[in-house]
């Protein structure tokens, strides 16, 4: 709890008020002997003991009276409710604002977004703390710690704005510790501002739990979480997961593929216009949307022939969340597929050379090469696409130049050699192995299937993850998100949250002595032609990237041909979904794939990310307007005039029936 007039409260020393004064009346009187007082003396010890009760009980309530309209005065302020603060006035106030695509759900009423909802609160916090407290702010774009001098700054901050991307919130939670630790912030409140999707928090990361022991290590540090959890009543999204280029009958088309997801409270079908501008030139679609997802495989553009390459968007009718409502893409002849492969297990590397080499387009060139540990210095890193690497961890030069492949956004796997791990690259590493050949297989307990290397089909079907069998698997040691877990919790597939870019270590082989990936072909063939399509997508001249990327703060310097929304300025294009050009270049920015339908984490998740850790949980909703920090002064009035009535009960004299003898 904290007070808007602390120094008022020197005067709560005014309590003992009504003792003092009834020991100066007790002066004021002198005692003389009567002897016809006896009988009534003896009396009145008789009934000792129910008066002194009741003369202290009337002393505690006139005691009780003035200490609340001290409190009153001084203007006590509860954050959120009664007692949510109790402990002190925090020297410092950390804010941790998610600005991610779906904290711009908003109410159609107010149109006012989870962010700007989130803002306001804080604004009301920060005006309430005034200059009692350092207010930091560290938002998922930059996140850095930076100083906040008042409510009016928040609010018009540029890092405060909308944007297309996602966050990390165990990368800001990093953050806020070291900023902490390297400041000897002393008594410190941490609010977490997000709407709790599972894509944010990476409740999976191995980074929970170095974070739980740093902030336990830390004196007086308590967490509250604004979240706004609700899902919108009615949302729909829209996202290009393929834009090419064909040639029919004497004419080129563009060939497009969406996914349309909603988010919805109804269960009925849903009509909705789908309007497709491609270099300005304008075409409509209506589409029926009768479950939670459409998939619109195939759709043809006729082009000019003399276009070679060009950018277009998918735009849809404005519901709770305008972010979604556009996709950017670009296009452009496709680049090769380019694999290089380094494996020391020849059958292993045999198998992943097929599962990269099969065509998934018939009109894309694929190109694959295999190569011994000793001769990966004959790696060609312009033109890989992808690197499989199933040898031991490299380290000096070989270390870097695959550090800047993948910080390039083109991925790398990696696969377990039989020796060595004391190497780490992208703070992973190799562990022990387990199992064997022979010995009872391991099956896959849980994967991600909203996004990544093994996310759903387009038309929602799973891949068959859950029926792998693995034999023989080695740990990975370090921080990194499960993206596929075995049965006893070793992960299966991991991918570095500590790159720049798309690195990932599968913990088996796919040939037949270690796992069923070999037999089963389907879940290894997808996931090594995604990688390679995410890698080759940087590799051509027409690419789409996730906003706030490495790639997409490059492509930002280039010159903007479309973007959402006004004026965006140069330091926020790397967060905004457009398009930009140079040259022959072309560069689509939109919103990563999980913002569209990543799950909301309930409280119970939420309580075993911070457990051991003082947290509370401030749930809101778009539509309220209460504040986070306000003024408690009625209640300790309210006390006040109870403590009063209750002391003039106490006054009142005793009344007894007639002819009561009260003495013998």
């Amino acid at each position: 709890m904290s007070f808007l007039q602390p120094l008022l409260l020197a005067g709560l020393p005014l309590v003992a008020l009504p003792i003092i004064i009834h020991l100066i009346n007790r002066q004021r009187h002198r005692t003389l002997p009567w002897g016809a007082m006896m009988f009534l003396l003896a009396a009145k010890r008789m009934t000792r003991g129910m008066a002194r009760l009741r003369f202290w009980l009337i002393m505690l309530m006139r005691m009780l009276a003035i200490a609340t309209l001290i409190f009153a005065v001084a203007r006590p302020l509860s954050t959120g409710w009664l007692g949510l603060s109790v402990g002190g006035q925090a020297d410092t106030t950390v804010i941790l604002l998610d600005r991610s695509a779906s904290m711009e759900q908003q109410d159609l009423q107010t149109r006012q977004s989870k962010r700007g909802a989130a803002l306001a609160r804080l604004g009301e916090l920060i005006d309430s703390l005034g200059d009692r407290t350092q207010i930091v702010l560290i938002e998922n774009t930059a996140n850095q710690a930076q100083s906040v001098a008042s409510a009016a700054a928040l609010l018009e901050l540029p890092e405060a704005t909308p944007t297309a991307t996602t966050a990390d919130l165990p990368a800001m939670l990093m953050t806020a510790l070291d900023h902490l630790v390297a400041n000897q912030a002393g008594r410190t409140d941490v609010w977490v501002c997000s709407d709790q999707r599972a894509s944010d928090w990476n409740a999976e990361d191995g980074r929970w739990e170095t974070i739980r022991q740093g902030f336990a290590r830390l004196e007086a540090v308590r967490f509250y979480l604004l979240s706004f959890p609700e899902r919108a009543r009615d949302n729909v999204s829209v996202r290009v997961t393929s834009a090419r280029q064909r040639s029919a009958a004497q004419q080129r088309e563009l060939v497009l593929d969406l996914v349309l997801r909603r988010e919805s409270a109804q269960a009925g079908p849903l009509n909705l216009p789908v309007q497709f501008i491609i270099n300005g030139a304008r075409s409509v679609v209506n589409v029926e949307i009768t479950g939670d997802e459409l998939v619109l495989q195939g759709h043809t553009i006729p082009l000019d022939q003399s276009l070679e390459a060009g950018w277009g968007r998918v735009e849809l009718p404005g519901d709770e969340n305008a972010v979604d409502n556009v996709c950017y893409f670009t296009f452009s002849q496709p680049a090769p597929r380019r694999t290089t492969i380094i494996a020391e297990n020849q059958p292993a590397g045999e198998i992943l050379r097929l599962a990269a080499a099969a065509p998934l387009e018939p009109d894309v060139s694929y190109e694959t090469k295999v190569l011994p540990p000793d001769r990966a210095g004959e790696i060609d890193w312009d033109t890989v696409s992808l690197l499989l690497w199933q040898a031991p961890l490299p380290e000096g030069l070989l270390a870097s130049q695959l550090e800047s492949h993948v910080a390039g956004g083109r991925p790398v796997i990696f696969f377990p050699p039989e020796d060595g791990g004391d190497t780490e690259l992208f703070g992973l590493a190799w562990g022990d192995w387990h199992g064997g050949s022979d010995g009872p297989f391991v099956s896959v307990a849980s994967w991600r299937g909203d996004s990544d290397l093994l996310a759903h089909s387009q038309s929602g079907q799973p891949l068959s993850v859950g029926q792998l069998r693995t034999y023989r698997y080695r740990e990975v040691r370090g921080t990194g998100g499960p993206l596929a877990r075995l049965e006893g919790g070793l992960p299966l597939l991991t991918r570095a949250t500590t790159a720049d870019g798309p690195a990932y270590f599968c913990a088996t082989l796919p040939d037949a002595s270690h796992s069923s990936f070999a037999q089963d072909g389907v879940s290894l063939y997808v996931m090594i032609q995604r990688a390679l399509e995410l890698g080759a997508a940087t590799q051509g001249n027409a690419r789409q990237v996730d906003a706030g990327s490495a790639p997409a703060r490059e492509a930002a310097q280039w010159e903007m041909i479309s973007h959402d929304g006004g004026e965006v300025l140069l330091s926020a294009r790397p967060y905004s979904a457009g398009v930009f050009q140079d040259g022959e270049r072309w560069v689509a920015l939109n919103r990563p794939a999980a913002e569209d339908s990543a799950p909301v984490l309930d409280s119970g998740q939420v309580d075993r990310l911070f457990g051991g850790l003082d947290y509370r949980l401030v749930e809101q909703s778009i539509g309220r307007t209460s504040s986070l920090a306000s003024e408690i002064w009625r209640v300790f009035v309210s006390l006040m005039g109870l403590a009063l009535v209750a002391e003039a009960w106490l006054c009142l004299p005793e009344r007894r029936p007639a002819g009561t003898v009260t003495h013998s």
